[in-house]
């Protein structure tokens, strides 16, 4: 996948933090997308170490079950957003 939107990004990790630890049905119903997009967002942060796996269990299914939640590195990049967003409230928005 390429670099999703920043926006969409900061979102899906305040997702899997609120949720967390959540599984992949859990992140689809929260974000009401296709599997498909959680799919693609998923790997992409696990592949930049921004969510890990919790648990994996074996089910019915021909997959096992995954848990996720955020990383340390996921962590500290909502902290740094957040943070920013505090410090825009206090200052008010950019001049253009």
């Amino acid at each position: 996948m390429e670099n999703p939107g920043l926006r969409t990004l900061i979102s899906f990790l305040n997702q899997v933090k609120r949720q967390a630890p959540v599984n992949f049905s859990g992140l689809a119903r929260g974000r009401r997308r296709g599997y498909g997009m959680v799919n693609r967002y998923l790997r992409y942060c696990m592949g930049k170490d921004l969510i890990i796996i919790v648990s994996e269990r074996r089910t019915r299914g021909r997959y096992p079950s995954k848990t996720y939640a955020l990383s340390e590195r996921g962590s500290k990049l909502l902290a740094i957003f957040d943070e920013e967003k505090g410090e825009t409230a206090v200052r008010g928005p950019r001049p253009h």
